[in-house]
């Protein structure tokens, strides 16, 4: 399985069409000393717009993030643009870039809603897998609901 390095994927993201969107508000604890969000804490919003996506679909069902396989992430990047700080009201776009044979990914984009500028962008990787961890095919139903909803001719 060959994989964009993250300049061309990134360059993939802008292009990309978001059909969904969620928000956060920077909470203290997410913050450093001068008040701007911590690098990591980015990944947690990245977390909030794929599960908030995902139950928008009808995928994600109590404390499962995806309601009919189990998955990992094997795969996360971000690259910062610019700085989100307390109490700032962000907008995190969330769409399926691409499923293939047992891995699918999610791209984000984390905008300032009322400024419109962009924050971070980046991906997930994530692989569908087993009760003992090994890699098993995406499941159809799962392909085809992202597929309709992203707009996607076939997803087979």
């Amino acid at each position: 399985m060959s994989t964009p390095d993250s300049s061309s994927r990134n360059n993939l993201i802008e292009d990309l069409d978001f059909h969904f969107t969620t928000t956060v508000k920077v909470r203290l604890p997410e913050t450093d000393a001068m008040g701007i969000v911590f690098h990591g804490n980015y990944f947690t919003y990245l977390e909030v717009g794929r599960v908030e996506y995902l139950l928008n679909l009808g995928l994600a069902e109590g404390l499962r993030p995806i309601r009919d396989f189990e998955n990992v992430v094997v795969n996360a990047h971000l690259d910062f643009k610019s700085p989100a700080r307390l109490h700032d009201v962000l907008s995190i776009d969330v769409c399926t870039k691409e499923i293939r044979h047992s891995s699918f990914t999610f791209a984000v984009k984390i905008r300032h809603k009322s400024e419109n500028r962009l924050i971070a962008s980046g991906w997930t990787t994530h692989c569908a897998i087993d009760e003992n961890f090994n890699p098993i095919e995406v499941p159809a139903s799962f392909r085809s609901t992202i597929a309709n909803y992203e707009g996607w001719k076939s997803q087979t």
